[in-house]
């Protein structure tokens, strides 16, 4: 008998990007013999991205936008008529878990973390002090976990350790790429092409904020134009710093150089990654960056174009010694890259991509799960 798995999200996929872990995994999981079912918000974004990348095999429950304490009520009724024989957490909180006991059965519970709330720098005093309480509550409440860097693979086995669950299975599973993205047409590349004719593109997509690099970049694009005009630097995405850094760019005089497109449709990706010639990551020498694994890198990596990000926590482990980093303290630093670049003297990526999408990710989980349950 097939086993069954039941991922359940969180929120809305534009402002929690956890739920890609289950949109990349249901196909594969149900072509590797498992029953998939997604549990997820009632969202119009929610269900034109799962009916895009979820085939009709793959079992959709929804739940109501409603108070924390229903929306926990209405998962445990969901995954009660399921009765899967794994729950797996994209993300642990306050919003995202069940009623173990109101269940009537016994299923194991798998938690995934991709970050480390505790080691945000905005969160102070008793934010800070719910963030470990959460952490090591997931560690109680799981049977097993995934983390999504090597970072909190090794903090989640000293956590484990303290708890008295020194042999608690832990996999280290980065996100990955769906071969979807490569293979979807480019619906706007050549509008793209055309508008950007004989420019040296550079793209970053993600949240628009300082202490994701957002003024390093612009800093770095204003450098870059003392000695080459050729480019633009194309930032997607949204965020709370986002006015601020356009009203930056307006002043500097950037507004042609430096382009904010918004959030992006899904379907228009392709298109942009297809024109872009390097990518952008930045990351901080901080406990948060550490920890976190910027999924956006391994949205990056089919394209084989140059990646600029920082020789920090999972980048370094993907490129090791044959990255091109900059320090994001630093503006300079990210200019003299996108100089070479204009200079046609960077190479393509030579990083196997075929080790990072969620096909290898989904064998990886499956082979863990059976070797565990042993």
């Amino acid at each position: 008998m097939n086993k069954k798995i039941t991922f359940i999200t969180l929120g809305d996929i534009t402002s929690i990007a956890t739920m890609k872990r289950a949109l990349g995994k249901a196909n594969p999981m149900h072509a590797l013999g498992w029953n998939v079912s997604i549990i997820a918000m009632d969202c119009e974004e929610n269900r034109k991205r799962i009916s895009l990348e979820c085939i009709p095999e793959i079992e959709i429950r929804w739940y109501k936008p409603s108070s924390i304490k229903d929306e926990v009520v209405q998962k445990t009724l969901l995954v009660k008529q399921l009765r899967p024989d794994y729950i797996y957490f994209c993300s642990f909180g306050i919003r995202n878990r069940i009623h173990k006991g109101k269940l009537g059965f016994n299923p194991e519970i798998i938690i995934e973390h991709s970050e480390l709330a505790s080691g945000i720098p905005d969160n102070k005093g008793v934010k800070k002090l719910i963030a470990h309480i959460v952490e090591y509550g997931s560690v109680f409440y799981a049977d097993k976990l995934v983390c999504a860097s090597v970072y909190l693979v090794n903090l989640y086995k000293s956590y484990a350790a303290r708890c008295f669950k020194k042999n608690m299975p832990i996999l280290y599973s980065p996100y990955a790429f769906n071969k979807e993205v490569i293979d979807s047409p480019r619906i706007v590349l050549q509008e793209l092409r055309t508008k950007y004719a004989g420019k040296k593109v550079f793209l970053y997509m993600g949240t628009m904020t300082r202490n994701y690099g957002l003024f390093t970049m612009i800093d770095a694009a204003e450098m870059l134009l003392e000695v080459r005009q050729d480019f633009v630097l194309i930032l997607m995405g949204r965020g709370r710093h986002v006015e601020e850094a356009k009203n930056l760019v307006k002043y500097k005089g950037l507004t042609d150089i430096v382009i904010f497109p918004g959030y992006t449709p899904e379907e228009h990706l392709s298109s942009y990654f297809e024109l872009a010639d390097a990518f952008i990551s930045p990351l901080n020498d901080t406990v948060q960056d550490k920890a976190r694994c910027p999924s956006k890198i391994y949205m990056y990596l089919p394209f084989q174009k140059p990646i600029f990000t920082c020789a920090i926590g999972e980048p370094k482990e993907i490129f090791g010694n044959k990255g091109y980093y900059f320090d994001n303290n630093k503006p300079q630093t990210l200019a003299d890259l996108m100089k070479i670049s204009c200079e046609g003297r960077l190479s393509k990526s030579v990083i196997p991509i075929e080790e990072h999408n969620w096909i290898q990710r989904s064998i990886d989980f499956d082979k863990w799960i059976r070797q565990s349950d042993k």
